[in-house]
């Protein structure tokens, strides 16, 4: 590949026909997400046979009860797994563009952290007072995601203007001191000890229209913002000083791109909880199959991301079925094999 220095990063052409890969890429997408959805719907404690979906989804059946189960528990559950997937997988290959780090996801920066100490100080405030709190759960949970993403910034700016290792090691800094005082609430917890632990390992059955009407936006917004910052990627992959030489003023872009991801992950996370591995496995996966142009490799993270999450959450409602595991737990269950045959193939 042959990248011209003099040239600006939107004149960049190292990489040929990515035009046509994206096209492909977006159809086969989409028409997997659309084709893994219709067969999850079959799936639960009631089986619902395909033509009876079909007939719902054209409204022409006349079932309540299947219609309920279909429109208010799994259709939703399906639309919030694909935004979530969507969000994580294209967040974190954007993370590793940025830091350049092939272990960097969604979380490194300590976002998660501080969502997950406002969620479970909520759960605990609930416990404690007595009052019902569980619909202000993703507020305290976005608001502990706002504080810490402003510690992380305030303390990467102070000592190593805010260039990537700033970033890494106050984001692992405030990881260790939310993850210290959630250890702390865990400790201290009795009867919220359950919540606050399925909360921390990911749930997406608390998934209905009025959540998905929430972060639908901040996703889509957010995802296209990166996207767009995609020649950039590109440019800094090249390494640092090629970057600047092509016009890309790196602290900005990497400043940007950490705001916008934090935004979206913030978002998903106060609703969702913690969902591992989604964002550090896929980017690769979508590396492996499609190349390192972030122009392709950014949308193909994200379908497959969202085909990914809609897998897992069917199994996790189907493994101990009428009961569930958190969906965290499945991911980290088939992610964490697939990250290490990544590693043995380097």
């Amino acid at each position: 590949m042959k990248f011209s220095i003099n040239k600006s990063p939107k004149e960049i052409a190292g990489y040929t026909n990515w035009q046509k890969k994206l096209i492909l890429m977006i159809l086969g997408g989409s028409l997997g997400i659309l084709g893994v959805s219709l067969i999850c719907l079959n799936f639960g404690v009631v089986s619902i046979h395909p033509k009876e979906i079909f007939s719902l989804i054209w409204n022409s059946s006349l079932d309540k009860t299947n219609s309920l189960i279909v429109w208010q528990l799994r259709a939703p559950r399906i639309i919030m797994a694909t935004l979530t997937g969507i969000a994580l997988a294209t967040v974190g290959g954007a993370f590793q563009g940025i830091l350049r780090n092939p272990l960097a996801d969604p979380y490194i920066l300590g976002v998660s952290a501080g969502a997950a100490l406002g969620a479970c100080i909520g759960i605990a405030l609930q416990y404690a007072t007595g009052y019902y709190l569980a619909s202000y759960l993703p507020l305290f949970a976005f608001l502990g995601a706002m504080l810490s993403l402003y510690l992380v910034y305030l303390s990467s700016k102070i000592s190593y203007s805010v260039n990537s290792t700033g970033l890494l090691l106050a984001g692992v800094a405030i990881n260790f001191l939310f993850s210290a005082l959630i250890t702390v609430l865990l400790a201290l917890s009795k009867r919220e000890l359950h919540s606050m632990i399925f909360w921390l390992m990911g749930d997406l059955s608390t998934a209905d229209w009025k959540k998905i009407s929430l972060i639908t936006l901040p996703v889509i917004i957010g995802c296209l913002l990166l996207f767009f910052s995609s020649l950039d990627l590109n440019a800094l992959s090249l390494g640092e000083e090629e970057a600047l030489h092509l016009g890309v003023n790196t602290g900005k872009l990497r400043m940007r791109i950490f705001f916008i991801g934090s935004i979206i992950i913030a978002t998903v996370v106060s609703f969702t909880g913690l969902i591992g591995f989604v964002g550090l496995i896929i980017p690769h996966i979508a590396r492996l199959l499609i190349g390192p142009d972030h122009r392709v490799m950014l949308p193909a993270s994200a379908l497959l991301g969202a085909i990914f999450l809609i897998l897992c959450d069917t199994l996790a409602r189907m493994v101990i079925s009428p009961s569930e595991i958190p969906i965290g737990a499945i991911t980290a269950l088939v992610g964490a094999p697939m990250f290490i045959y990544l590693l043995r193939r380097k």
